[in-house]
């Protein structure tokens, strides 16, 4: 048997998930990394579990939906009144925008922002903020000092300087970017009186927009995001800064789990954490996760054997129908991983698949 997904879990859900599997009304959370297009492998399984209805939870209990970036807008695309129908306009959206030499941080925003509202209705603002079934949770940071400057130069020099303060400690980020999380419905409790460091604002119909195009703009390629609706002046920018990956621990609670289908087996928690090998998401963010991501036997079925990435932008910049053309073929065979999920979920067979994280 081909093993298109392989499966870690944290070590307060390991014993559950091998004596019993994995019973949907477990996921108490859906999590969602940042990571570009990479995002384009989880296609196939985003939409079984919206179409399956595998992520709503019996009665009045929500499940949270949580992510940055890709991973935010995902969350937010099922959260919408018609989930299939925002998030296959997100994904062609996305997939079809063209970057040149020519665009600048402002142009490129634009194209964003015109993504934003290809799959963000004002119906589908008010649905999210009222959702019967989800909560959602979108995080961002609040740029300070240099980081907040609009002139490259100076911003980049603030990247540098934060990449440079984040070897010596991941707190020192706070310096440069702050998380904020913008959440919706009892989302906030998830964050509240633990060991959250941040800050915490409602979403309302009046910012979703802008919280999502702010969760995106990744610093120095994309304009930051400023005068969101009753915050005032200040710049925010992409969340995956201080939560590229998996970097929270959103507390499922003691009978339940947090999924997160992820693009590889390392956990990266924050973007400037890349290249350090030695730094991982501490226990206690792992501690009920469980964590999908793609085997070899999947990655060897795509173009090139390889996951799609923010280099494909400039590999292709002179044939973007080339690019285009590949990242459909990837959202086409991410069904496999759909078909995969639910066969071994079905069968009882994670029992004797997953693995310890």
């Amino acid at each position: 048997m081909k093993e298109y997904l392989k499966f870690k879990a944290g070590p307060e859900v390991y014993d559950m998930l091998r004596q019993e599997g994995l019973k949907k009304e477990r996921i108490q959370v859906f999590a969602g990394p940042a990571g570009g297009p990479k995002w384009f492998i989880s296609v196939g399984l985003d939409r079984a579990l919206i179409q399956s209805g595998f992520l709503v939870r019996a009665g009045k209990k929500k499940t949270l939906l949580a992510g940055s970036s890709a991973g935010a807008w995902r969350c937010l695309a099922m959260s919408c009144k018609n989930p299939m129908e925002a998030y296959e306009k997100l994904r062609i959206a996305y997939s079809r925008n063209v970057f040149t030499a020519a665009d600048t941080p402002a142009t490129i925003s634009d194209k964003i922002r015109s993504n934003v509202e290809s799959f963000i209705s004002e119906a589908d603002a008010g649905h999210i903020i009222n959702n019967p079934s989800f909560d959602v949770a979108v995080h961002v940071v609040r740029s300070r000092g240099p980081a907040a400057s609009s002139n490259r130069r100076v911003e980049g020099l603030a990247l540098i300087g934060a990449g440079l303060t984040n070897v010596l400690s991941s707190r020192l980020m706070n310096l440069f970017y702050e998380r904020v999380v913008f959440y919706s419905g009892d989302a906030r409790q998830c964050f509240v009186g633990r060991s959250f460091e941040g800050r915490l604002y409602p979403l309302d119909r009046r910012n979703v927009k802008s919280v999502a195009l702010a969760t995106g703009s990744l610093p120095y390629i994309i304009a930051g995001v400023s005068n969101i609706p009753g915050l005032g002046a200040e710049v925010y920018r992409d969340g995956g800064l201080t939560d590229y990956q998996l970097n929270q621990d959103y507390d499922p609670g003691p009978d339940g789990l947090t999924l997160f289908f992820h693009y590889q087996e390392r956990i990266t928690p924050g973007w400037f954490d890349k290249r350090l090998s030695w730094r991982k998401p501490t226990d206690k963010v792992t501690r009920r996760v469980l964590q999908l991501y793609p085997g070899q036997d999947f990655i060897d079925l795509l173009p090139d054997k390889r996951i799609p990435d923010r280099n494909d932008f400039t590999i292709f910049v002179d044939n973007p129908l080339e690019r285009i053309r590949r990242w459909d073929q990837v959202s086409k065979i991410s069904d496999l991983l759909a078909d995969y999920f639910f066969e071994v979920v079905e069968s009882g067979k994670i029992k004797d698949l997953v693995r310890p994280i």
